[in-house]
């Protein structure tokens, strides 16, 4: 059991003098020609200006957030960040004790199985296969209708427990309904949330085809976010540094078409990329064509097993993915789900109505919290319902058609059965 350490004195101190250093920063008339320092100390100082922002530094934000950044972005990422009052306990993801690296894999990390811990105030628990999850068998039981569910921090549950998980809430409501709807007793469903903090789209395609497909689900669901070019940008770059096997014919294409060649791969002898820059400059013009290709493979290895495949698009709280912001990528999401024939639900307007502040697990951290996760769920449970061919997917014997239920509604949690709280409506609440 993996536990956080007992806070001592000295760091205490330490913690209390560093709050200070901040503060005083914070109040200081800096003069008008250091912009840069001005610009981190405005943007600190409102939280809803930090959210826009962290689009434009998501990669910083991001790779601090696994601990691969020791650069400028990060290191203003990480001041504007405590200037919000982000505690000295609030720990990247590679310094969690939750995931082990792997050296020279493509995959990168994993969760540790057996986790059990407390993280930012909320229990942390990983089953034997280290999914954020409850305990599953690798073998499918009888009558088991299960969901592999892969994706990033948003979906795997970054500081809500995997109870609050819009991914365990989606498996609670499909065996009530499934009985509800006249199901055979004997069924039952599982929701198995592969989903890990960073994962980029290369990597949740490697889980579906090293670990997923070992649990043979019925149903993938593959969860796409606006982050995902910048995720797969550092994704690539660890690899490289690491020099991991690129593992797919389709990625060294990708390199090759960029003019990156094997030269620019050198790494030093701290471990880092010396050419890092121009391979990120080369290769972004070509990141939605990578992700259209994985998204082909990934469609590819679940036609070959016979496994039908979804995709949903899922928003970070806040206005970095507020309706003009993620617009774009929205429409090429939908494109390449379109070029390849898959079922996509669109969920980025799920908090659009929301003060964001409600929704999001702390200020300096746009993660959706528990309510979150259960507009999530909400959204991801109405979209089922509206589509009838996975409907059917999901409950064939069902006495009624889901149009049936398009406006039936329960009364609040406490008052009903279900355990999702109210009955999925088709409209908007």
């Amino acid at each position: 059991m993996v536990t956080n350490p007992a806070t001592s004195v000295a760091s205490a101190r330490l913690v209390m003098l560093q709050s200070l250093l901040l503060l005083g920063v914070a109040v200081v008339p800096w003069p008008e020609r250091w912009t840069g320092l001005r610009s981190v100390l405005a943007s600190a100082r409102s939280p809803e200006l930090n959210r826009a922002e962290r689009e434009v530094h998501a990669a910083g934000y991001y790779e601090g957030l696994i601990g691969g950044d020791d650069g400028p972005e990060g290191a203003r990422g990480e001041l504007a960040l405590r200037l919000m009052g982000k505690p000295n306990g609030w720990v990247r993801f590679n310094d969690a004790d939750v995931s082990r690296l792997l050296p020279g894999d493509f995959l990168q990390f994993e969760l540790v199985p057996g986790v059990q811990r407390m993280l930012f105030g909320q229990p942390f628990v990983t089953n034997s296969h280290g999914m954020h999850s409850a305990e599953v068998s690798l073998e499918k039981p009888p009558g088991t209708f299960r969901i592999a569910l892969l994706g990033a921090s948003l979906d795997m549950g970054w500081g809500v427990t995997f109870q609050e998980t819009y991914s365990h809430q989606l498996e609670e409501w499909l065996n009530w309904h499934g009985r509800r709807r006249g199901i055979d007793s004997g069924r039952r469903y599982e929701v198995l949330n592969f989903a890990v903090a960073a994962y980029s789209p290369l990597q949740r395609l490697e889980t579906l085809r090293r670990k997923a497909m070992s649990f043979h689900p019925d149903l993938v669901i593959y969860s796409a976010t606006m982050l995902d070019l910048r995720l797969m940008e550092i994704h690539l770059c660890d690899a490289l540094r690491t020099q991991a096997d690129l593992t797919y014919d389709f990625v060294k294409a990708t390199f090759d078409q960029a003019g990156v060649s094997r030269d620019l791969f050198q790494v030093d002898g701290a471990g880092k990329l010396v050419f890092k820059d121009q391979i990120k400059t080369r290769m972004r013009p070509h990141y939605w064509e990578l992700y259209d290709a994985t998204l082909g493979a990934l469609a590819g290895t679940c036609r070959s097993a016979g496994v039908p495949l979804v995709i949903v698009i899922i928003p970070r709280v806040g206005k970095a993915d507020a309706p003009l912001a993620r617009a774009e990528s929205v429409a090429r999401l939908k494109a390449i789900a379109g070029h390849h024939a898959l079922p996509i639900y669109d969920l980025s307007d799920s908090f659009d109505r929301y003060d964001p502040a409600s929704l999001e697990i702390a200020a300096w951290d746009d993660h959706p919290n528990a309510l979150g996760h259960r507009r999530l769920f909400l959204a991801l449970a109405r979209s089922l319902v509206k589509d009838e061919p996975r409907y059917r997917l999901l409950f064939p014997e069902a006495r009624t058609s889901n149009e049936d239920i398009g406006k039936t509604v329960f009364t609040p949690k406490g008052a009903s059965s279900d355990p999702a709280g109210t009955e999925v409506r088709t409209e908007p609440e």
